[in-house]
């Protein structure tokens, strides 16, 4: 349909420095029945869980169609949220990640089967992902959270892996101090996860990572901040191209040196020039390499 070939263009281009035009563009859209609000919640969803650099950007966009709603299909009278089939779908999708059925029709092929794991792996990590920034938007409640968390402990291996990209993501806003006994439970069993040597050992250092994290105050050794700006990018290259021209510069100031007998040399006429055209050759290519 014309909505969603639109709702899939807006997404392809949404990022955090084009979300306000392109949440106007959303707002002009015409979602006025179940199956329109179905089918742009699943777009987002799909989106959302792919692309986990940009959960922070698909969150605060489904904080926005929170209240959206439309009559309900099925029951005359009632209406539907955004709200509720977003979470629907997440709870859907969270409690499918370890069926083991799927498995055995795909025995054939074991490279065929890794690689349904392996996807499905990716779709469970950007899940939970988002089901923490969704959380951080407030639309989902800390109860939720804990209940996340004590299923993804049952369970080892790829369970873990999402329960440590959980904590990272939410683990500051449920460490408070009333919640603190569960937490020292969750991380007490976590401890044991790693002295038992049951799991990986990249599945141990994960979790090592969090312990690390939690010891920490949950301030991480290098920032994740997310998905970056254009201008961000501009300016992060311009950093480089000035590191390199200081690179260039010592290497050709080293070989006069050398060539002379060192930094108190003589200097032929005419070599600054040579220098500094040299340099200048340098800086104009390596700007024309930005824009």
């Amino acid at each position: 349909q014309e909505l969603f070939r639109r709702v899939n263009g807006i997404l392809n281009k949404l990022t955090p420095q084009m979300f306000q035009p392109l949440m106007r563009q959303v707002d002009e859209l015409t979602i006025d029945t179940e199956q329109r609000l179905q089918g742009v919640m699943e777009l987002i969803f799909e989106k959302a869980i792919s692309e986990p650099n940009f959960s922070a950007t698909y969150a605060n966009l489904c904080q926005c169609l929170l209240r959206l709603k439309v009559p309900s299909a099925d029951k005359p009278g009632e209406t539907v949220t955004f709200r509720t089939l977003l979470l629907n779908r997440c709870q859907k999708e969270f409690e499918t990640e370890d069926d083991g059925d799927e498995g055995e029709e795909r025995q054939r092929l074991r490279d065929e089967l890794q690689e349904a794991k392996r996807k499905a792996q990716r779709r469970s990590l950007g899940n939970i992902r988002f089901i923490g920034e969704l959380f951080k938007v407030k639309m989902l409640v800390k109860k939720t959270m804990h209940n996340c968390i004590v299923k993804l402990l049952k369970n080892h291996n790829e369970s873990l892996e999402c329960l440590c990209r959980l904590l990272s993501t939410i683990g500051k806003d449920l460490d408070v101090e009333i919640a603190k006994p569960r937490m020292d439970q969750y991380f007490s069993q976590m401890e044991q996860i790693i002295k038992e040597r049951k799991t990986s050992s990249r599945i141990r250092f994960l979790l090592q990572d969090v312990l690390d994290l939690r010891r920490n105050n949950w301030v991480p050794r290098r920032g994740d901040q997310g998905p970056k700006t254009i201008n961000q990018v501009h300016k992060e290259a311009e950093l480089d191209v000035h590191r390199e021209q200081i690179k260039v510069q010592q290497q050709l100031m080293s070989k006069k040196d050398n060539r002379h007998g060192g930094p108190g040399g003589p200097h032929p006429a005419g070599e600054a020039k040579e220098h500094t055209d040299e340099n200048s050759a340098k800086t104009v290519q390596s700007h024309h390499v930005i824009f």
